[in-house]
């Protein structure tokens, strides 16, 4: 059976977007391990799987290269609003996630903005089973760099622990301590690791080691809790520009603690595939 999808990206995190029939049963992880491959398949960091249940509502399930599914994906988030402007001509939108988290979106101009709400420090959320651990005091619970001056770790629909660097680390850094903190035993469901030096009170440069899929030019989320931690110590102030290889994202945080993104997305092929 032959199903649409569309190739986009946002700020080169790219994404195969399914819309997903109605009655048809999803396949086995290994489905989506194949579409993500650029070899064999079309190439992607994630499979979007969604469905238009009400006239401005869609349903999305995010699935890493690895097959692995994640909770929420910001940049994928972009897509399926440019997605739904494209298709349906609405400006607005609201995606629900399979843990039942809705996310509004709304399109301005040339721009996205996602509203992500607010971060949680809940150990359960972020899958710490230890007890007695502070998630925004995480130096003596993990072996890091010196180069490290901060460590927290929150949740925003999906687990992210941040390391804020004195200088920015490279590469092979990046990629070395990733794939170990990515699969500490501290984290019960895995974790995205970012990598995170304050410029400026309102500017952070931030590289992120997905989890399920390694390092990426960008990351929705990751800047959101970024953000959102940076905030909670005095790092930066409520409305900061997010450096990452991709390009740039605006982060704000509401009087109320919600944090919202804006960035763009776009559309760079579609065809159909047989599943």
């Amino acid at each position: 059976m032959l199903v649409k999808f569309d190739k986009m990206q946002a700020l080169g995190n790219d994404f195969v977007m399914i819309d997903w029939p109605d009655g048809v049963e999803r396949p086995k992880n290994d489905f989506f391990i194949k579409i993500c491959n650029r070899v064999c398949g079309i190439g992607c960091d994630t499979v979007v799987v969604y469905n238009r249940i009400k006239s401005d509502v869609v349903t999305a399930c995010f699935f890493n290269a690895d097959g692995s599914e994640a909770e929420i994906c910001g940049n994928a988030a972009r897509c399926i609003g440019l997605l739904m402007e494209n298709r349906f001509g609405l400006s607005e939108c609201t995606i629900v996630t399979s843990n039942n988290k809705a996310y509004p979106v709304k399109k301005n101009d040339l721009r996205i903005s996602v509203s992500m709400g607010k971060i949680s420090l809940s150990l359960k959320d972020i899958g710490i089973q230890k007890e007695n651990i502070d998630p925004l005091l995480m130096l003596n619970e993990l072996e890091l760099p010196d180069e490290v001056c901060a460590a927290s770790c929150a949740s925003i629909g999906n687990p992210h622990l941040v390391l804020f660097y004195k200088n920015h680390p490279n590469e092979s850094e990046i990629e070395s301590i990733g794939k170990v903190l990515e699969k500490h035993p501290l984290f019960l469901n895995r974790i995205n690791v970012s990598f995170a030096t304050i410029k400026t009170k309102n500017e952070i440069k931030l590289s992120v080691f997905e989890r399920g899929v390694g390092p990426t030019l960008a990351c929705g989320s990751g800047a959101c809790a970024t953000v959102g931690l940076a905030y909670l110590h005095h790092f930066v102030e409520a409305n900061v520009l997010v450096q990452q290889e991709g390009g740039c994202l605006e982060i704000s945080i509401d009087d109320f603690q919600n944090i919202f993104q804006s960035g763009p997305a776009s559309l760079v092929f579609s065809g159909r595939i047989e599943i």
